[in-house]
Order: C-alpha cells, then sequence, then structure tokens
C-alpha cells in the first residue's frame, strides 16, 4: 500500500492534480499506472485482468482502498473534481521519509477510515471499535502462521458483538477490517492454506518484522472494577 501511494502522489505532483471521472473516480490511465506496478494479498492481479476488459477504479480494489485512505490522511485533497497533493504528503515522497508516509497511512486505515463501507458487511463497525486492543493482542498471538478464525477468537472482544445474521459474517469483517488491511500496509503476513474441512478463509497470517518496529504498547491491566483492557 506504502508503494501505491508513493506512485499516487507521485503522479498527482507530476500532472497538478489527478482529475477524477463525473462519477468521482481515479481515470483509468492512472488506476491502470498503480495497478500494474502493485501487488496485493489476497487479491490475484491474473485473475482481474481475465475478468475485465479495462481496469476501472472499482476493479482494482486496492487502488481504490489507497486513495481513499490518502484522502482520508489529507495527503490528497479534492478541489473541483481533482485530486491535488498537499504539502504534507509533497514532503513525504523522499525516500527517507517512507516510515512516516507508512505511520501516516497506517493511522488513516484504522482511526480515519470506516472499513464497513468497502465490504458492505452489516456488522456494524466491529471490531475497529477496539482495534488498539486486537494490535496488542496480535502482537502476542501471531508469532506463528495462524487462521483468521482463531486470531478472531483469540485478538478481539467478541462480547461486544451483537446477534449477526450468519456465523461466518465476524470472521469475514476480521478478515477485511483488521487482516487484510494489516497485510497491505506490510505488517502481517499471508500465505495460501488449504483448509480440509473447506470452511473459513484459505489464508493464514503472521507478524512481519515491520510490526514490532512500527508499534510499541503502554498496557495497563485494571482490576475487576475497572476497565477490561
Amino acid at each position: 500500500m506504502v508503494r501505491a501511494a508513493r506512485l499516487l502522489l507521485e503522479l498527482a505532483v507530476a500532472k497538478g492534480g489527478l482529475v477524477l471521472t463525473p462519477a468521482g473516480a481515479l481515470k483509468r490511465v492512472d488506476v491502470w499506472h498503480v495497478f500494474d506496478q502493485t501487488e496485493w494479498p489476497g487479491h490475484d492481479k491474473a485473475t482481474t485482468l481475465e475478468m475485465n476488459k479495462v481496469i476501472n477504479e472499482d476493479d482494482a480494489y486496492g487502488v481504490l482502498f489507497t486513495r481513499i485512505v490518502l484522502q482520508a490522511a489529507g495527503l490528497l485533497r479534492k478541489r473541483s473534481g481533482v485530486l491535488k497533493a498537499t504539502k504534507a504528503s509533497k514532503a513525504l515522497l523522499a525516500p527517507e521519509a517512507a516510515p512516516a508516509l507508512l505511520a501516516e497511512m497506517f493511522e488513516a486505515v484504522f482511526w480515519k477510515v470506516n472499513l464497513q463501507d468497502f465490504d458492505r458487511n452489516p456488522i456494524e463497525f466491529w471490531p475497529q471499535h477496539h482495534m488498539g486492543v486486537i494490535l496488542w493482542s496480535l502482537s502476542v498471538a501471531a508469532h506463528d502462521w495462524s487462521s483468521a478464525g482463531s486470531l478472531m477468537e483469540s485478538c478481539t472482544i467478541m462480547d461486544t458483538l451483537d446477534q449477526v445474521q450468519r456465523p461466518d459474517l465476524p470472521e469475514y469483517a476480521m478478515v477485511s477490517r483488521v487482516l487484510r488491511p494489516l497485510a497491505w500496509l506490510g505488517l502481517l503476513e499471508s500465505r495460501k492454506q488449504k483448509r480440509h474441512s473447506g470452511r473459513g478463509f484459505d489464508e493464514d497470517f503472521r507478524n512481519g518484522p515491520l510490526f514490532g518496529q512500527l508499534l510499541e504498547f503502554e498496557v495497563e491491566m485494571k482490576g475487576a472494577e475497572g476497565a477490561r483492557h
């Protein structure tokens, strides 16, 4: 995602802005510029190309996601149908500023964007409303390859969930709102894993080197009368 962000910001600077379509999306030529040079865990580029004669922004989910996150972070601003790179974003294009750009993207993904807008999952906002707890739990629980289901059970506060329409929706939310974005940011590693039961997502996750480099925690455990975390 950081590579995609840099490509979009560099393009916005070079062109003096990215002209949007009447529907508010990136133009195909700009989408392709980023799509062609990036890979997205969990999304197969070859399949996307087979299914679409042309690549619109809605077809390139990672590009769409990155563009919206850049806007939420205040690094791209829309003016009269054109996305302009802000002064802050231009400073982040220096090679040595890559860690700062990652930090800006990370904060925007989980605290400035409602990830429910992307997955159409009817579970409202869960588990995004306790991301701090989840991240600390992942730092402890995700050293080895683990399924999304097991990470959901060990790293989220399950009893904050109301009744759900389908039993697979919480795990789907864990993937689309936590594990997939973290993998795209480079904090988690992912691998395909065939399930013998045929149930659950066919992907395992574990912490990558960047996880510990980007995040540190101050944890205060309180007694039974205090907060749970």
